[in-house]
């Protein structure tokens, strides 16, 4: 329901924001990007940007020298980046090294060594530019090309000591890493440290090679990624080599704003507690991982105390307002007639409820879970969780779900590490958000609340429609092809422009397994199915939109 507002109240309130739209100021400007109003100051941005999850990508020495596959620039240049759909960072008092926007040099607390690693702005940093205006959106969802970012990071390292490799290039690479302790011994040793490397990486593929079994068969692209399966992957190996399975069902990346407050996180609701969530994220994202059957103890590079301190600092991230300066004002009766479609439409799956107060006397935001059949989208991203099951090789456990295997492990963790850490009791139920380290695999998707929509683009939960008008459109006025990558944005249809921009644009394609753009539609007929409301108007989808923008 509405959270108790009536239509008049929701109007009322409504006229009130949109005149502080066109009062107060909307953003501020940081050279050719402008910055939204979302409750970070510069300290604090760049603390989001660089903050230390314990995830380790490369050793931080190669991270500075490493050179493009093909030539000899370094991977990480301004140019490189965009491909990725990353940004430079040129801050130098609290990043001296300019690390993109999503990285950190980090520590290990295991090996004792500095790494490079991503970070929570990897995935949820964007922009978006109109008529030559950038606008930053901290914590909304980024467009960056995991699997190909992964597969040229491989490609570079491959070209330093592969069979066809070039002696300048990797020497040129030695010296930069080894500095002024370079001698020919150190750099046949370094030599054999990225041949390991490549070699650590590249099993999982090896053994899924022999059992013809294809890891990635549906192409990510900008913005997307398989978390759940490929971050099982990424753990569950390390158990049992036979816990492999495609990782064919990506999704977008969330906003991240309000989330803390949320009764359930992930698109499938699987997961309950901020800790668990945020270990779970640093596991898949290559935090070192270790476990001694001796004593049933498990290691890893991913802090709580970090995780505590990141979670902590998302929650001052507010939702982004509708830039007026930069896409035009919000037409405030068109805005208000679509408050009322939206409460006949839509409230009802995307107002989320307050909860009781549990033991600890906290309340949260009760998300609504939509059974696939109800919702009619894309199954896989929540069928592959809930069916996939886990060979816990030295846990002794036999089969488990992938729920209850990921439950288990994040729970002796974080156990482990408030025991060492001498965290109180009442501190550990602060860090993990009050709520218990509960996961499931619901065969249903969240009903995420709407706020900041306009930013969230492409839509579903898979990415599958490049903007709102398309959402509020049956499936056959949805474009089954369209381009993904750039950040040319559409203000009137609200979402990132479908034609191509760049020649280096993803071509998503709908009917690929994962892909589909079907279901969460407006048409007449009986519900379920995919069928979730009456068919709209033009007039009244214009209507929802400008609504849509006051979120």
């Amino acid at each position: 329901m509405m959270s108790q507002l009536t239509s008049s109240s929701v109007i009322i309130c409504l006229s009130l924001l949109l005149t502080l739209f066109s009062c107060g100021k909307t953003f501020s400007s940081s050279g050719d990007v402008q910055y939204l109003n979302q409750g970070f100051d510069e300290e604090t941005r760049q603390t989001f940007y660089h903050a230390e999850q314990g995830t380790r990508l490369l050793p931080y020495s190669w991270f500075l020298a490493l050179e493009q596959a093909t030539n000899r620039n370094h991977f990480f240049n301004e140019e490189n980046l965009k491909r990725f759909g990353l940004f430079l960072d040129r801050t130098t008092l609290s990043n001296p090294d300019q690390l993109p926007v999503g990285f950190a040099k980090t520590v290990d607390v295991i090996d004792k060594n500095t790494y490079t690693g991503l970070t929570c702005a990897a995935c949820h940093t964007t922009e978006i530019s109109y008529k030559n205006q950038t606008v930053r959106i901290d914590g909304g969802p980024s467009l960056f090309d995991a699997m190909l970012f992964a597969e040229e990071i491989g490609e570079s390292l491959s070209a330093l000591v592969g069979e066809h490799s070039d002696t300048g290039k990797f020497t040129r690479f030695a010296k930069a890493v080894l500095n002024e302790e370079w001698s020919e011994a150190g750099q046949i040793r370094l030599h054999d440290a990225v041949l390991k490397t490549l070699e650590e990486r590249s099993k999982p593929q090896r053994v899924a090679e022999t059992s013809e079994m294809n890891l990635y068969p549906t192409e990510w692209g900008p913005g997307r990624l398989d978390a759940l399966g490929r971050g099982g992957n990424t753990i569950l190996f390390q158990l049992d080599r036979h816990n492999l399975r495609p990782a064919n069902a990506p999704v977008s990346y969330p906003a991240i704003w309000n989330t803390w407050m949320l009764s359930r996180v992930q698109w499938n609701g699987a997961v309950r507690q901020p800790m668990g969530r945020n270990l779970l994220q640093a596991l898949g994202l290559g935090a070192d991982l270790s476990f001694d059957p001796t004593n049933q103890k498990f290691r890893t590079s991913a802090n709580v105390s970090d995780l505590s301190q990141i979670e902590k600092l998302v929650q001052q991230l507010k939702p982004p307002v509708w830039p007026e300066k930069v896409f035009g004002v919000i037409d405030e009766a068109k805005a208000i007639r679509g408050a009322r479609l939206y409460e006949q439409h839509c409230a009802h799956c995307h107002v989320a409820t307050l909860s009781d107060p549990n033991e600890s006397g906290k309340q949260f935001k009760e998300v609504n879970l939509i059974p696939l059949k109800e919702i009619g989208t894309d199954p896989l991203a929540a069928t592959n969780f809930h069916q996939r099951t886990v060979n816990t090789g030295p846990l002794g456990f036999d089969l488990l779900t992938v729920a209850d295997t990921a439950e288990y492990l994040t729970t002796q963790i974080l156990e482990g590490q408030y025991q060492e850490q001498n965290i109180s009791q009442e501190q550990q139920q602060a860090w993990n958000g009050y709520r218990p380290n509960t996961i499931e695999g619901p065969l249903a998707y969240v009903a995420r609340p709407h706020s900041g929509v306009w930013a969230l683009a492409p839509y579903l939960h898979n990415g599958s429609i490049p903007n709102l008008f398309q959402l509020l459109s049956p499936r056959e006025e949805r474009e089954n092809v369209f381009y993904v990558g750039h950040s040319k944005y559409d203000p009137k249809h609200v979402g990132f422009v479908s034609q191509q921009i760049d020649e280096t644009d993803f071509t998503f394609v709908t009917n690929i397994p994962g892909n589909s753009n079907s279901g969460h539609e407006f048409r007449d007929g009986p519900k379920m199915n995919g069928v979730i409301g009456p068919a709209l108007s033009d007039q009244e989808r214009w209507e929802l939109i400008e609504y849509l923008k006051t979120l």
